[in-house]
């Protein structure tokens, strides 16, 4: 990945937050920045930054990977702050994100919100009283998936692997890839982006390169964005991230009858794991699956890919 690039994702979240942090923030080091993958505002506790596994303490004068005497405490007032520049002093215009805890960014950038959520209908209805804030930086690494289309012709790819593995950079990737003819042909490719974290659309244009034949729905549930993909897109494959329920591998069955390949991810650690989950051993099931992908970013940004039809899938 360019870290030149990386750290200009960085300064990009900065405009975001109030001056006392976003000032101290950009003197940190540069390793830390280029490495950084959240940043974490909590009510009257230390300012954070995440790295991989690890959580790292700003002070005022450096960081600690223990609490320290000078951490930067966040304030309350500073919570509120930063809410309303995430909404961009709009909150009604993204009432329905809040409600499902988070806040879709440019660029591919997301606010996870924490607080106080008031019910309705035996649903969500709005969220008051904000405690913290996960400023999640979104990462473009382009050409890692080289190697996991390389001899695409067709078929669905699963990619497995555990939270901040990697898996959304994977496939944006690998749409970059198949709509940008780097693997011989144009795919129309149609992008089901339920939260804003793949396409990135800012005023109805994507913000992330998915390549040029890429037809993005977001804000949609995904069942009902394949749908709609199928009745009026006609793709060669659909992509979205995180099949989810029973209903969603119901849409990939759909789509498979429909002759589109499908591309999704999920929250799954090992092969072991895949039978265990309801919803991906029904995905597997259903033949839709060629390839199952298993990120790792623990060393650097990782991948391995299996054969799905040789996999043994137990219960």
């Amino acid at each position: 990945m360019d870290k030149d690039y990386s750290l200009k994702r960085f300064d990009s979240v900065l405009h975001y937050l109030p001056e006392r942090i976003s000032a101290r923030l950009i003197r940190l080091e540069k390793e830390l920045k280029y490495s950084a993958e959240e940043i974490r505002l909590r009510a009257g506790r230390p300012l954070t930054i995440t790295v991989g596994n690890s959580q790292f303490f700003i002070l005022k004068n450096g960081t600690s990977m223990l609490p320290k005497a000078d951490m930067l405490i966040v304030s309350a007032e500073e919570i509120e702050q930063t809410f309303r520049e995430l909404c961009n002093h709009s909150v009604y215009s993204h009432s329905e994100e809040i409600k499902e805890g988070y806040i879709m960014l440019e660029e591919g950038h997301r606010a996870g919100i924490c607080g106080t959520f008031v019910g309705a209908d035996g649903g969500i209805s709005s969220v008051r009283d904000i405690s913290s804030i996960n400023l999640r930086i979104a990462k473009e690494v382009k050409f890692c998936a080289g190697n996991v289309i390389k001899d695409y012709d067709g078929g669905g790819i699963l990619v497995c692997g555990g939270p901040g593995s990697g898996k959304t950079t994977l496939i944006r990737d690998m749409v970059r890839h198949l709509a940008g003819g780097m693997t011989g042909r144009f795919y129309k490719v149609a992008v089901v982006d339920t939260r804003g974290e793949l396409a990135a659309v800012k005023g109805g244009v994507p913000t992330a390169d998915l390549g040029s034949t890429t037809d993005v729905i977001t804000s949609c549930p995904k069942p009902k964005g394949i749908e709609i993909a199928l009745r009026t897109l006609y793709p060669d494959i659909i992509a979205f991230d995180e099949v989810g329920d029973v209903a969603e591998v119901e849409a990939v069955k759909q789509s498979m009858n429909s002759g589109v390949s499908v591309i999704t991810s999920a929250h799954i650690g090992s092969v072991t794991e895949l039978g265990k989950k309801l919803q991906t051993r029904a995905l597997l099931e259903t033949g839709a699956i060629n390839r199952v992908v298993f990120c790792n970013k623990k060393d650097g940004f990782n991948y391995e890919v299996y054969n799905a039809n040789g996999l043994e899938i137990t219960k």
